[in-house]
């Protein structure tokens, strides 16, 4: 793990690159501009799994659950469909349930907008999760359950602890297909959660939703996740599944403020620079 006041120092020659191409910052489609990103490409001609290296670690956990431990595992990410797998591996009837969960090698991350381009798994009886994290209530996800019978239109969207009221909605997009590559957003701002979808429903047309979550907004620094898994907890993500269920992702784009860089040294960067107009993402 880097240690957190190490971390402006310790870049990737890619992180480099992005730094000198935007040194003043990201735009987003809001107005926002964020100082930092972390952009992996898992259909790059490297692979996945460089992607994966650059700037993610692979979990290889225990989580003691119940009724079922997950034990998440590096096999279970790897190489699919040119793209990114994850997966939770069809349960052998004892011991745990294999699972697959990816986290930055950053935890200074604070306020950013998140997207990700990815499939969601068909086979019932896992959670496949998006999420900002550094404990239980400071916490914002967004999660797909395969055991429901709409899980290709229905994502729920939660900033923890979602036992809070207006802290956790259901929502149901009409005419999605979330089996086909779609656009997933979580826009993590001071007073509220943007959570988004964009992309091409069951007719070919285009769908898109917004969501916003203004309780329980985190405001701690924090790393992000991404992970298939089932404990078999029949609350929740049901299962566990009988058959491989995978994720595929194709890119996840992270544009953010950090703890690491502040709005000084990002001002001073940007006027070296001669005060370029940001990238637009």
């Amino acid at each position: 793990m880097i240690l957190l006041h190490l971390l402006p120092f310790v870049l990737s020659l890619t992180g480099v690159a992005r730094a000198a191409s935007c040194p003043c910052g990201y735009k987003d489609s809001n107005g926002n501009v964020w100082r930092e990103a972390i952009q992996s490409d898992f259909t790059q001609a490297s692979g996945a799994l460089a992607a994966v290296n650059a700037n993610w670690i692979v979990s290889t956990d225990l989580e003691e659950q119940s009724p079922l431990h997950i034990q998440y595992t590096a096999s279970n990410v790897f190489e699919y469909q040119d793209a990114l797998g994850l997966q939770a591996s069809a349960y052998t009837g004892s011991g745990t349930v294999n699972c697959a969960q990816i986290f930055t090698n950053r935890k200074d991350i604070l306020y950013g907008s998140f997207r990700m381009r990815a499939q969601v798994p068909s086979v019932p009886g896992v959670v496949f999760g998006f999420f900002t994290y550094i404990d239980d209530s400071q916490e914002q996800d967004i999660e797909f359950l395969s055991y429901e019978s709409d899980y290709y239109q229905s994502v729920w969207y939660t900033d923890q602890p979602g036992s809070t009221a207006g802290a956790s909605k259901n929502v149901i997009v009409p005419g999605a297909d979330f089996t086909t590559f779609g656009n997933h957003r979580l826009d993590w701002l001071p007073s509220k959660t943007v959570y988004s979808y964009s992309g091409n429903g069951d007719s070919g047309a285009a769908v898109s939703s917004s969501t916003t979550i203004s309780v329980n907004v985190p405001t701690t620094p924090s790393e992000f996740i991404l992970n298939v898994w089932s404990n078999g907890d029949p609350g929740w993500s049901n299962g566990p599944p009988t058959a491989n269920a995978i994720a595929t992702v194709q890119y996840v784009d992270l544009y953010f403020n950090s703890t690491s860089l502040s709005a000084a040294s990002f001002s001073a960067t940007c006027a070296a620079a001669g005060h370029v107009a940001p990238c637009s993402v």
